[in-house]
């Protein structure tokens, strides 16, 4: 073999200098590596004795040298097809049997064999520094003859242990140590003593030899940039119409350009290294975001939890139409309802409901009514009143009451007076709504006046209080002498038509801001 390891060891030296200084784990990309070391034989005439059962792992050791062509399928796993031709000493040791040496009529001098490999690579590891294991098998081209010339070819499987390092982006270097075990027993060394008459002198230990291979070398990557390792941020728990921000990272080494395309889960979607999104409905959706390189493309997933915002119901705008009805005329009350949907109650004040709006009422008495409107849903409540004055026409015509007249000088309420007074409080009974204010006058000849028309004016008050009708509605004022009061008109002493107490009919609301 014209072939050595300096020449080996140079030839990598080149590829070490056109390779990069960034040093990431390849994938995805063929390979070409180159080998050497020591070889090692174990079998039929390694020499050893008994107490020497595993010195032929290393003794005599030989050369050995070889290249691979293979495919990086991912950072943990690749594939190869390989050489290795190795130099075995122990093949011409002398010992004491019929067996002689053959001529190899392929070339292969009387210590050599070759080993055609087909070997996987696995690491655990996706680090610049890596242990592994290969394992796989070889066609091997040793030593053994057929009667007549023709070889005999070895087969078996091939286990190894080694350790790579990444000088840079594409070149490793690795050290290794492999063992295949060949069979049939005579393909590598030439001899299975279990099948020659007359028996050597020794014993047939096993049924196949071993090849090992102690040694380093280098391999070179073909890929055209360095993958994309990619990581995501998500917003993980929002809120209905809440906008989240979603941020991409690549490592820093990664092959440009890098694109980042965003899938949201709600049929949306996004680019760039950041992006924001909101959802309009709640749930759990899968955010994916993919980023793509030269060298390959790279998933990454979260889960985005949405909950919904708590939406109590807000009544605005409630009101009632008409607000002051007659007996037996429709009402119509309605609101507006914001928020989630609610059940809606609404009380007429009267002991009637409803249960939507707008809601359609006629009261069958006099009044004023509190007409209550309530919103409801899983969220809270609302709730808002309005108010609405049932009377009847008769009500809508009062104008005037009756007047009481006194005696000269006197406050005391006549028969005349009570029986007037009467007439007036039915009306007030069948009309809530209307008040009274009370003024009472002298003529132009009584005494002390103004004193004696408020106790006229309180007399028929208190009469009014008497049967009924609430002191809240009434207001009673002296006002002294009546303007009209005229002496010369009347026989009698004073003016009899100026000694009264007037009942003027006024609305409720109106009483209010008179005053006591």
């Amino acid at each position: 073999m014209s072939l050595r390891l300096p020449s080996l060891l140079g030839f990598a030296a080149l590829l070490l200098l056109a390779s990069s200084a960034q040093a990431q784990r390849p994938s995805s990309t063929p390979f070409i590596g180159l080998r050497g070391g020591a070889s090692a034989y174990g079998g039929d005439i390694d020499g050893t004795s008994g107490d020497e059962e595993f010195a032929w792992l290393f003794d005599p050791l030989g050369w050995a040298v070889g290249g691979e062509l293979g495919y990086q399928f991912s950072r943990n796993l690749a594939f190869s097809a390989g050489l290795l031709y190795g130099n075995y000493p122990a093949f011409g040791r002398p010992f004491t049997s019929p067996v002689t040496q053959q001529t190899d009529p392929d070339g292969l001098d009387g210590e050599d064999a070759f080993q055609i490999q087909g070997l996987f690579r696995y690491s655990p590891f996706t680090s610049r520094l890596v242990p592994y294991v290969t394992f796989g098998g070889s066609a091997v081209f040793g030593q053994g003859y057929e009667t007549g010339g023709s070889r005999i070819i070895g087969y078996g499987p091939t286990l190894g242990l080694g350790l790579e390092y990444m000088l840079g982006r594409k070149l490793g270097f690795f050290l290794e140590a492999q063992t295949t075990y060949v069979f049939p027993d005579d393909a590598a060394d030439g001899v299975d003593p279990s099948s020659i008459d007359p028996p050597l002198g020794w014993a047939d230990a096993a049924d196949f030899d071993n090849l090992n291979f102690y040694g380093a070398g280098f391999r070179f990557y073909f890929r055209n940039g360095t993958p994309v390792d990619a990581t995501i941020d998500c917003a993980t728990d929002l809120s209905v119409g809440e906008s989240g921000t979603f941020t991409a990272y690549a490592n820093d080494d990664a092959t440009q350009p890098v694109e980042y395309m965003w899938d949201f889960g709600d049929g949306s979607t996004g680019m760039g290294m950041t992006a924001s999104h909101s959802y309009a409905a709640e749930g759990t959706y899968t955010v994916s975001m993919t980023a793509s390189g030269p060298v390959n493309s790279e998933t990454e997933t979260c889960l985005v939890n949405v909950r919904r915002i708590p939406q109590p119901p807000v009544l605005a705008s409630c009101r009632v139409t008409p607000s002051r009805v007659g007996i037996g005329e429709n009402v119509t009350v309605n609101a507006s309802v914001s928020g989630d949907p609610a059940t809606i109650s609404v009380d007429f004040g009267d002991g009637s409901r409803a249960s939507a709006l707008p809601a359609t009422h006629a009261y069958s008495s006099p009044g004023t009514y509190t007409i209550s409107i309530n919103a409801t849903n899983g969220d809270g409540s609302d709730s808002c009143n309005v108010t609405v004055t049932v009377g009847d026409s008769f009500c809508d015509e009062v104008t005037e009451l009756n007047t009481v007249y006194f005696d000269f000088d006197m406050s005391a309420l006549t028969s005349d007076a009570r029986s007037r007074l009467d007439e007036n409080i039915e009306v007030l009974r069948r009309c809530p709504n209307v008040c009274v204010v009370i003024n009472g006058y002298t003529d132009d000849v009584e005494q002390d006046k103004l004193r004696l028309s408020q106790r006229r004016a309180d007399e028929a008050r208190a009469y009014y209080v008497a049967n009924g009708i609430a002191e809240s509605r009434l207001r009673a004022r002296g006002l002294g002498e009546a303007p009209d009061a005229n002496n010369k008109e009347d026989p009698g002493p004073g003016d009899r038509n100026a000694r009264r107490a007037e009942s003027i009919p006024v609305d409720c609301a109106r009483l209010d801001s008179m005053g006591r």
